[in-house]
């Protein structure tokens, strides 16, 4: 590279450091000396192959100080308040300078924090009984902020305004996965035109209206879930029925003849009959 370039080899040391540092060149495959080959290789210099590397250009709608990492290092939360750097926002103040949405989204990423690993499983519902009334409301909180893990629009609201919403289907069996599926489909199994809450004036209202597309004649609709254990059921049924119904195949053995030629063909047929009488 030197000879190519008429220049010096430190030169050309130098340039291929600075390149390395700024991460616009990466080494594909590593060069070697001749006198450092195996015995059984050809005793030859081999010169190292680089490539250019283009850096990806910072983002301007993500910022570094609005975001935190979770214990396997990727991005946990997105265009929430960090609870680690930044300040804490008290609701007094979020109503006084109108930074709800910024209380509300930093709420859930104090939640996320110090939960995190639990937030992921969407298939999580309420018991059928709680010791206290306290215990029931902790995990209806817990639940919602489950929802606001997975649907972005809804970090903008604070847990009892989502929790006054989703109450009744949760206590009606429902899961998270199944108000994920209501907030993107109909009771028809039908998807929306619009995705998510984009373009609404109220994420609340857009909330209300999605959950109540799941409420006939003030009695709640069975959710996804439990349509989907429903025609598993059938078809298990249907499926027990017909094997039921088919006949099985009788499996039988040699028949009598086959068995007295091999046992003549193995022991003679002194010894078979005197062993097999039966056969005979």
């Amino acid at each position: 590279m030197a000879q190519l370039a008429t220049t010096s080899i430190s030169s050309v040391q130098r340039c291929l450091r600075l390149l390395k540092e700024h991460q616009l060149l990466t080494v594909i495959a590593s060069g070697r000396s001749a006198a450092m080959a195996p015995q059984w290789q050809e005793k030859k210099n081999l010169a190292p192959v680089y490539g250019l590397t283009v850096p990806t250009p910072p983002s301007a709608a993500l910022d570094a100080d609005e975001s935190f990492y979770d214990e396997n290092g990727y991005l946990f939360v997105t265009d929430c308040p960090s609870p680690l750097r930044d300040e804490k926002i008290s609701y007094y103040r979020a109503i006084r300078e109108g930074l709800f949405d910024q209380f509300c989204k930093q709420r859930y990423a104090l939640y996320a924090y110090s939960h995190q690993g639990a937030l992921e499983k969407k298939r999580q519902g309420l018991q059928d009984s709680y010791p206290t009334l306290k215990a029931k409301q902790q995990a209806l909180t817990h639940l919602v902020r489950v929802l606001q893990h997975h649907c972005f629009d809804l970090r903008s609201l604070s847990a009892t305004a989502i929790t006054g919403v989703v109450q009744p289907f949760f206590e009606a069996g429902w899961t998270v996965r199944d108000v994920l599926y209501a907030l993107e489909r109909r009771a028809d199994n039908s998807a929306y035109n619009t995705r998510g809450a984009e373009g609404m004036r109220s994420v609340k209202k857009w909330l209300t209206l999605r959950m109540n597309a799941w409420v006939r004649e003030e009695s709640i609709l069975e959710s996804r879930t439990a349509v989907e254990n429903h025609e598993y059921q059938k078809r298990r049924s249907s499926l027990g029925d017909l094997l039921a119904q088919k006949p099985s195949k009788k499996v039988t053995g040699p028949s009598i003849e086959v068995k007295r030629r091999i046992k003549v063909a193995l022991l003679g047929e002194a010894q078979a009959r005197h062993q097999y009488p039966e056969l005979f």
